[in-house]
């Protein structure tokens, strides 16, 4: 099973305690960040499953950069950490706020119920196994970290096996939007899916183009 992946921003400096690794212990994959912005870059690019934002140890209260940290990256739980005396604040954007003193074992604790199990959060179709919380996919012994958008994509798909979906069907269903003047962003993104699961991406096997409609997902009928 793949390990969690934490992303960790706190303090560059040398004698500041951290937290990293009691959570590298624990067996979660940790990246770690003493920039807001350089972390933010990264976590577009690969979405982390959460966010530790250690603000105490940057001597803050956090609230400004966790708010910037939210905006940028929706849908990712973050744990602020803030110094002794700082009362919490619900517009933060933080799904939770720890305010020290505590234990590192109070955090890992935190973190392990924030991080949904596998199961109530898996869809499988076909050799296609998706765990939509961690946006990881894995098929014909590949596995591959999606974006949020490629995640919901393929969501949709693997809930409507061998049914045709309409280009302006995916785009209202993945990008909230009724405007299909331009298309292009939905191709890419076909063309990133057909990367992560296709064994030859430009034949695909699964993912088939209906020319002038839309997409199909086709499986494999059992025997």
């Amino acid at each position: 099973m793949p390990k969690a992946d934490v992303l960790l921003i706190e303090s560059g400096r040398a004698n500041a305690p951290s937290f990293a690794p009691a959570l590298e212990r624990k067996g979660y994959e940790v990246q770690v960040h003493h920039k807001l912005e350089k972390a933010v870059s990264s976590a577009k690019k690969t979405p982390p499953d959460l966010l530790v934002l250690d603000a105490a140890s940057m001597k803050t209260s956090g609230t400004r950069m966790c708010r910037k940290a939210r905006a940028e990256l929706d849908g990712v739980p973050i744990i602020l950490v803030s110094p002794e005396e700082t009362k919490p604040d619900p517009g933060s954007g933080a799904n939770l706020t720890l305010v020290h003193p505590f234990t590192p074992r109070k955090l890992l604790n935190r973190v392990e119920r924030m991080l949904p199990g596998d199961d109530r959060f898996t869809l499988e179709a076909g050799p296609i196994k998706l765990n939509i919380a961690k946006g990881r996919v894995r098929c014909l012994k590949k596995e591959t970290r999606l974006t949020p958008k490629l995640t919901k994509l393929l969501e949709v798909f693997l809930r409507n096996p061998g049914r045709l979906m309409m280009r302006k069907t995916l785009i209202r269903k993945v990008w909230q939007t009724d405007y299909t003047g331009d298309t292009r962003t939905l191709d890419v993104h076909m063309s990133w899916l057909r990367q992560a699961i296709e064994a030859n991406p430009s034949r695909p096997k699964y993912f088939k183009t209906i020319r002038g409609m839309g997409y199909r997902l086709d499986l494999p009928q059992d025997k």
